[in-house]
């Protein structure tokens, strides 16, 4: 599930590449799949994060080439003063960022980022009149959050004016939040464009919808939609000095277009990178096998016409089938169970990630904070026989007396292959399984609103550690959050609420280490894989980090556009 954006082809999503190939712009060309909205406090998929991440700027940003852990001030003047009990930031802001123009403002116009913006983004995550996904993880750390949310819920109209104790602009310039308790990568948390600054004009002219507008700050403002299947950006001329990390000579952006189109199969959008229509993109799974070989290496077929090969780790995702524990049947853990234990998981990693992913055996991914020693799930490469027992004691023998269930996938060819691999694998033990295809905004919204049974989604974190995978199973963050599969313990939730204010990072290990062994035994969900990324891009382009959580990196990559005009003859 890996979902990128939205955005269509102007003339055609012919392969055959264009003679009138534009040389006098660096341009980067960029395909996605399609994307519902532009509301930066409702967005929580990845394509569309991606997409905000080129217009929506936050206080820190994730090191483009240190990546997770590395954090660069961004809106921010320097790293912020930090109390001595790690729970008041003072944040310092730039004086020399300005809003994209904007009609907010008056045709044209735009006007500086103050301190009270960033307050009006923490105030509308919390405005219970617009339900932000993102509302009850943050509430878990922003000193007022709550108590802001539900004064809110007692109005007709969410009231603005009003100040929440945790988030306060002494200034103009100063920022200060507070949090409830410790967190050891709070500055890693504002990196996203859920804490972007938001002008209250854009709130006001916009009747709080924005849903089909950027009112950011960064490096390239959305100038064209068509269609809603093609976004163009061009680059800000008004962006403020900002210079290639370690070399204050060369300044940011480097290219003068974004264009994101819109492909709903990978295997259209790899056919365009052949012919130099995309600069970058994951390969397929149906081309890995003739594009990699078996010592992990670019085939040199690719290799001649000067792409290039980056991969990525795969401590930052989990590919899981989520379970609806809320059902009147998946509700019992021996049937859950007796799943995990039918399901070939290193079929399943042949068949769709070419063998190069991760077997999954619990929710966290090897080696990251908490799963440092790996756990291992007996119940993985069960022999069929006892999956079939297990299904007995769940009172189903063979199946008798199980309704149909139904596993919901979104609606492309990889996604209707994974729910026939899931159907084939649950019918050898007598399970049946209906799978419906659905758009995957429609699948979100189903998901988030506990009315699915089996679903097929991946999950993508920009730090890999607990917290961030274990909002998947926190029971708070059900229903309307990311707690898909309506999880509820009471034990995991107390861990949960212990590390989020754990003194030290080493003792909040301890407390993961204890949330993982819970849901491994759990099973709320079938976790299957944790990937690896192969990403290949044109020789032309510079710069490029293979990533595939890292916001707004398209304002470090650059075109070198004599090189693609001697690769292009190539292809």
């Amino acid at each position: 599930m890996k979902i990128l954006l939205v955005c269509l082809f102007v003339v055609s999503t012919s392969c055959t590449r264009s003679s009138h190939e534009d040389l006098t712009q660096k341009i980067l060309n960029l395909a996605s799949t399609p994307i519902s909205h532009f509301d930066p406090q409702l967005v929580t998929d990845l394509s569309s994060l991606l997409v905000l991440a080129k217009s929506y700027e936050a206080l820190m940003e994730t090191h483009p080439y240190q990546a997770p852990y590395v954090v660069l001030p961004n809106l921010a003047v320097g790293m912020p003063e930090v109390s001595p009990d790690g729970r008041v930031y003072t944040f310092k802001i730039r004086s020399d960022i300005f809003y994209h123009p904007c009609e907010c403002f008056g045709a044209g116009k735009t006007r500086k980022v103050v301190a009270a913006d960033f307050e009006t983004a923490f105030k509308r995550m919390a405005d219970p009149h617009i339900q932000s996904p993102h509302f009850s993880y943050w509430a878990k750390q922003i000193a007022g959050l709550t108590e802001w949310y539900e004064m809110q819920k007692t109005l007709p109209k969410t009231d603005y004016a009003r100040s929440i104790s945790g988030v306060t602009a002494l200034d103009e310039t100063t920022l200060k939040i507070n949090l409830k308790m410790r967190n050891h990568y709070f500055l890693n948390d504002l990196t996203v464009s859920v804490t972007a600054p938001l002008p209250q004009e854009a709130l006001d002219f916009y009747h709080n919808n924005l849903a089909e507008v950027m009112v950011g700050t960064g490096p390239f403002i959305l100038k064209n939609v068509v269609h809603k299947n093609r976004l163009e950006f061009e680059k800000n001329l008004q962006f403020r000095e900002k210079f290639f990390p370690g070399d204050p000579s060369r300044r940011v952006p480097f290219v003068d277009k974004v264009v994101v189109t819109v492909i709903n199969e990978a295997q259209t959008t790899w056919l365009n990178f052949l012919k130099g229509k995309v600069d970058y993109l994951e390969i397929p799974k149906d081309s890995f096998d003739s594009s990699i070989t078996a010592q992990a290496s670019l085939a040199p077929e690719l290799e001649g016409k000067g792409i290039k090969l980056g991969i990525t780790d795969s401590n930052t995702n989990l590919y899981y089938f989520g379970i609806n524990n809320r059902h009147p049947y998946l509700k019992s853990r021996a049937l859950r169970q007796a799943m995990l234990m039918a399901f070939d998981h290193a079929k399943f990693n042949r068949l769709f990630f070419n063998g190069t992913a991760q077997i999954a055996h619990t929710v966290l991914p090897p080696g990251i904070p908490g799963n440092e020693t790996p756990l291992q799930n007996p119940l993985l490469g069960a022999p069929l026989a006892q999956a079939k027992k297990m299904l007995a004691s769940a009172g189903f023998a063979e199946g008798k007396g199980l309704p149909t269930l139904t596993l919901t996938v979104r609606d492309t060819t990889l996604a209707r292959q994974v729910g026939e691999f899931f159907q084939q694998e649950m019918a050898k033990i007598g399970v049946q399984i209906k799978v419906d295809m659905v758009p995957f905004a429609t699948l979100l919204e189903r998901a988030q609103k506990g009315k699915l049974e089996i679903f097929y989604l991946a999950w993508f974190v920009g730090v890999p550690t607990g917290l961030q995978f274990f909002d998947l199973l926190y029971g708070p963050n059900w229903p309307a959050s990311f707690n898909r599969v309506a999880f509820q313990n009471d034990e995991f939730d107390r861990l949960y609420q212990q590390a989020l204010g754990a003194p030290t990072r080493e003792s909040q290990n301890g407390l993961f280490h204890k949330m993982n062994q819970i849901a491994l035994e759990q099973i709320p969900l079938i976790p299957i894989v944790h990937a690896r990324d192969f990403f290949v891009h044109q020789g032309w382009i510079k710069n490029f980090v293979p990533s595939e959580t890292a916001l707004g990196l398209e304002q470090y990559f650059d075109v070198d556009l004599e090189l693609k005009a001697k690769l292009l003859k190539s292809l």
